[in-house]
């Protein structure tokens, strides 16, 4: 007869400890969905006589929620639902319930909290895109796991899984500089998120440390507080050679509105945005974007909501992503004549 495996041969195969077998194939707290299941597929694959499904391994009857503000939730506008179709899909291959509710303007200002999400029993709660104060000060009072996706905010109880929107920025604003621009406008409120204030604080760090101008007239909106984006906005009348946008929806409107106006995108004003949607390869020019990996923030949203629940006294933690720029042809090399083109057209 052949030799048995063992819990050392599996820590051996992953390297990984013993501790950490274990405690995945007797159901303990303190191991990650994704780190169990490669412990019991391994297990399985190695012949261990006592290893369990991963729904075994699993605690039977975690019901979550995710909730959404309305006007983030769009249909054309797929960041947060390509995010809940992920954070569903791992649910459902763990065996946990989870229920979607959408929140909005109305519900919103009127801090109503839907009924079944105060009546029924939840183990855990997804707040996918950032509610206003005093909504998620009403979430924060809900007796179970939160944890806040795309956003933070340091005065609530809830876990955070984000973006290095500061960084990220940084370093794209530099993308735009070492092209050759110097004068670059920001398109988004600063005050409608945290992710669109690090976004921009960013930028305006790249500008300072540059010797570059930050003008107040550089800063668009083309968006209002329902979520609903517009080209019915004033250009500034002297341009800069770039605008990076906190979203690709915002860039796509800022895009018509240029191109309205005569006003070429990349040839006249370049233009770099945020989140890799659906809409940078529907458009023309094709849109330079920084990729944010929905599936991982799906992925890591429902493990921490794990580890939260099996380590609740832990202290609250901000786990950054990793993102990426993906260039496309929205931007180029800034040459002296462009933006002198673009003013000749709008005369």
């Amino acid at each position: 007869m052949g030799k048995k495996t063992t819990m050392q041969d599996i820590a051996d195969k992953l390297n990984i400890t013993k501790v950490s077998v274990s405690k995945a194939l007797n159901n303990q707290p303190g191991i990650s969905i994704t780190l169990r299941q490669q412990i019991s597929d391994m297990a399985k694959q190695m012949g261990y006589s006592k290893v369990k499904s991963i729904n075994e391994l699993s605690k039977d009857g975690y019901n979550f929620a995710f909730i959404c503000p309305k006007r983030f939730f769009l249909k054309d506008e797929t960041f947060y639902t390509t995010i809940y179709y992920y954070i569903n899909k791992q649910c459902v291959s763990q065996g946990y319930g989870l229920t979607c509710f959408i929140i909005n303007n109305r519900e919103e200002e009127d801090l109503e909290i839907p009924e079944k999400l105060l009546n029924e029993k939840f183990n855990g709660i997804f707040i996918a895109g950032e509610f206003i104060a005093d909504y998620l000060k009403k979430l924060d009072e809900l007796n179970f796991a939160k944890i806040a996706i795309d956003f933070y905010n340091e005065e609530l109880r809830m876990d955070s899984i984000v973006v290095d929107n500061f960084y990220t920025s940084f370093e794209v604003t530099n993308f735009l500089i070492k092209n050759g621009h110097k004068e670059i406008g920001f398109v988004g409120n600063i005050f409608d998120t945290s992710s669109i204030c690090d976004r921009y604080f960013g930028y305006v760090k790249a500008l300072t440390l540059n010797h570059l101008p930050v003008r107040d007239d550089w800063n668009l909106v083309n968006n209002d507080f329902s979520g609903t984006y517009t080209s019915d906005f004033d250009l500034p009348d002297d341009l800069p050679s770039a605008f990076m946008c906190h979203c690709d929806k915002s860039a796509f409107m800022l895009i018509q509105k240029l191109e309205s106006c005569g006003i070429k995108v990349p040839s006249d004003v370049s233009v770099v945005s945020f989140d890799n949607t659906s809409i940078c390869e529907l458009i023309t020019p094709k849109l330079t974007s920084v990729n944010i990996d929905k599936k991982e923030f799906g992925l890591k949203s429902v493990d921490q909501m794990i580890n939260r629940l099996n380590n609740s006294d832990e202290p609250f933690k901000k786990i950054y992503l990793k993102s990426n720029l993906i260039i496309r042809d929205s931007v180029v090399k800034f040459h002296e004549c462009s933006k002198e083109v673009a003013l000749c057209k709008e005369n």
